[in-house]
């Protein structure tokens, strides 16, 4: 049994604070890890506020850390897809009921263990910050394929330019399609930018989406909407924004209901909506995608702490100006 330094989440009520924890020997199939890079995302925060557990069973303390990369250091004798010196990601869902990093101890630890069933190697082609950005690509790339894809044929627009949003511009913009990213912040919109978006749209700005459409696109409005914010207002917008026949894809997560939505135009526009929620099956090709499309995400961390100022990096994630949040362990470079 090996003891390690850990972030712990709810060793104090709803406080986020630094501590250890004994990681038992290893089972056949396990890995055992050594944390590079971890990213907070807002369910991070909403673990930290207690706010997991009407889904979930949640032991506390707990460690977060579901957004990370890392580098194997043993593995269990019946492994044989990973060995010492690997560098590797990992997926959330370990079973429906067993979250990698919400309610089974994550990788915000010095070292960790993942089963191998989760574990994938990071192409040569993407660093370890960039493999603390997969989990979060992974998601979007999962909704543009189950929406039917996108090529140089399509207009796309993106609602919301949070993480995930950003990472579907990135796709977008990689398969050739022209990409349109509409959000409020003009942060986040310049983020877009520097990803290759075609348009961004300030959306308090713009009266008429149709006209602004088809002044710009030459279509009275786009083949693909994605949907990532779930802001109540964006969710709206995703039907509005669409004309006949669009498809519309929305992995925003949103806990407000009811929700005013003008729904009668899912018949008269013959929508095809389609909610996807998280990545499973597709980390393989996401990974493949990022090292050839050639994807750089780096741009969108605005911050990184060491692990011991993991309280202070929470906070940080609460703020509008930042978009992606990483920690790294004290001696990681």
């Amino acid at each position: 049994m090996i003891e390690t330094k850990a972030i712990l989440i709810g060793e104090k009520p709803r406080a986020v604070s630094i501590g250890s924890i004994k990681i038992p020997d290893l089972g056949p199939h396990d890995v055992l890890i050594s944390s590079r890079v971890v990213g907070i995302c807002r369910s991070d925060v909403e673990l930290r506020d207690g706010h997991l557990e009407h889904i979930l069973n949640i032991d506390y303390p707990i460690v977060p850390g579901h957004e990370w990369s890392g580098q194997v250091v043993e593995v269990g004798k019946g492994v044989s897809r990973f060995s010492a010196g690997d560098r590797v990601v990992g997926e959330c869902l370990i079973t429906p009921l067993d979250w990698f990093g919400c309610n089974v101890h994550g990788a915000g630890s010095e070292l960790f263990t993942a089963p191998e069933q989760v574990l994938h190697k990071l192409p040569d082609a993407v660093d370890d910050v960039m493999g603390a950005l997969v989990e979060p690509f992974t998601i979007a790339f999962r909704a543009i394929r189950e929406a039917g894809r996108c090529d140089s044929g399509d207009v796309v627009a993106i609602i919301g330019g949070g993480m995930v949003g950003q990472c579907a511009a990135a796709i977008c913009r990689a398969n050739g399609a022209v990409t349109v990213m509409i959000e409020p912040k003009e942060l986040r919109r310049d983020a877009a930018k520097e990803l290759g978006a075609d348009f961004t749209i300030d959306p308090t700005q713009i009266i008429n989406l149709e006209e602004w459409f088809l002044e710009n696109t030459g279509l009275s409005g786009p083949s693909l909407v994605v949907e990532a914010s779930g802001a109540p207002a964006a969710l709206a917008l995703a039907l509005d924004v669409a004309t006949f026949e669009t498809r519309v894809v929305m992995i925003g997560i949103t806990s407000v209901t009811p929700i005013a939505a003008p729904l009668n135009v899912i018949q008269a526009k013959n929508l095809v909506i389609t909610g996807v929620t998280g990545s499973p099956k597709v980390w393989p090709a996401a990974l493949r995608f990022l090292a050839r499309a050639g994807i750089d995400l780096r741009g969108l961390v605005t911050a990184t702490f060491d692990f011991d100022d993991a309280a202070e990096a929470f906070l940080a994630v609460e703020d509008p100006v930042q978009l992606k949040v990483h920690l790294i362990p004290g001696g990681a470079s």
